[in-house]
């Protein structure tokens, strides 16, 4: 098959190129208001509504990555787009890594102290049920002396 048959991914963004700067800001605003909602839902310990947000975040990240992906293919075009739309962009970029990171941070956080209560409580069960089969011993031989 040639390239001329092969099937191109639909496009994404505007053939305009301030259009496309403003489509790419709207979506980077979506992520980033979802890593706050993320960071919000950590904070709180929600984890049934972090979770759930997770099918909102799928959509959102699939449709930013095929925007980036047309993006990057168009960069030369992209150069000549209005300055304060590539600042905005720019500016939005960092952010959503910098929330990404907090997130992922407050995560790790989560997980560690989750493994160290999980491993506290298996301890404490193990030590209860060596403690009952000395006991259940001890009891057993007792009736064998009686």
């Amino acid at each position: 098959m040639s390239n001329s048959q092969q099937k191109q991914a639909p496009k994404v963004l505007s053939s305009n190129v301030n259009l496309a700067m403003r489509e790419m800001i709207r979506i980077s605003e979506k992520l980033v208001h979802l890593a706050e909602d993320e960071t919000n839902a950590l904070v709180r310990g929600d984890i049934m509504y972090f979770a759930m947000a997770q099918k909102n975040k799928e959509k959102l990240t699939s449709q930013y990555k095929n925007a980036s992906e047309e993006f990057q293919t168009r960069i030369d075009d992209f150069k000549a787009a209005d300055t304060l739309l590539i600042n905005k962009l720019d500016s939005l970029q960092n952010e959503i890594r910098q929330k990404t990171e907090c997130n992922n941070r407050m995560i790790d956080q989560i997980k560690k102290k989750s493994l160290a209560n999980t491993k506290e409580t298996l301890f404490t069960a193990q030590d209860l049920g060596q403690r009952l089969t000395v006991q259940d011993n001890n009891n057993a031989s007792e009736r064998q002396r009686v």
